[in-house]
């Protein structure tokens, strides 16, 4: 895997675009010296071998949002899968198709030389237009609740996936329309 393919930056791919001597276009596990449109057809052909393998030979039928999947994990599950220990997949949520890629103003980042799911994702989207009154708007990723039990468990990732924003309330006459009456006090300890 190439760590900085998670980055907006990619030096690799900057000195790959940028140089015709790259040391990156020989392939050392041949005898020859391959240039860069050998090794840019190699690339191509071993592209479409395995898009046909994943997507079939029906290559206008092919879309980027069938590999490339936004997959919200559960927590716990990410803690049981580092011990070693099975995961409550239920708790999952996706596959869902994704767009972009690492480079893309809805950054969706994937790892190069694993699949293409989404390993990056913004968890929070905030637009904020200053000539309203209420000028924040946003929405946030899986919801606003890690409990499963809860309604709110995974009620963010709809909206996210179809960018609708909600207003969030700055101006205190606002507050109770937005979020009702119901208040949770939290008060520190002694």
């Amino acid at each position: 895997m190439v760590a900085s393919a998670n980055l907006a930056y990619s030096a690799q791919a900057d000195h790959l675009l940028g140089r015709e001597d790259s040391p990156f276009w020989d392939d050392l596990k041949t005898p020859q010296k391959e240039d860069k449109p050998a090794i840019l057809a190699r690339s191509l052909a071993a592209a479409i071998t395995a898009g046909d393998s994943q997507l079939g030979s029906d290559h206008k039928a092919w879309q980027w949002g069938k590999l490339h999947r936004y997959n919200w994990t559960a927590q716990g599950n990410q803690l049981a899968k580092a011990l070693g220990e099975s995961s409550n997949s239920s708790l999952n949520r996706g596959p869902f198709p994704a767009g972009g890629d690492q480079s893309t103003l809805n950054t969706s980042a994937y790892s190069w030389g694993q699949d293409f799911d989404a390993r990056s994702v913004p968890a929070l989207r905030i637009i904020v237009d200053f000539g309203l009154n209420e000028p924040l708007m946003g929405q946030s990723g899986a919801g606003q609740s890690g409990n499963p039990a809860s309604p709110h468990y995974a009620n963010g990732i709809e909206p996210w996936l179809k960018a609708q924003y909600m207003s969030i309330p700055l101006q205190p006459q606002n507050l109770e329309q937005a979020f009702g009456k119901q208040r949770l006090t939290l008060t520190p300890g002694k």
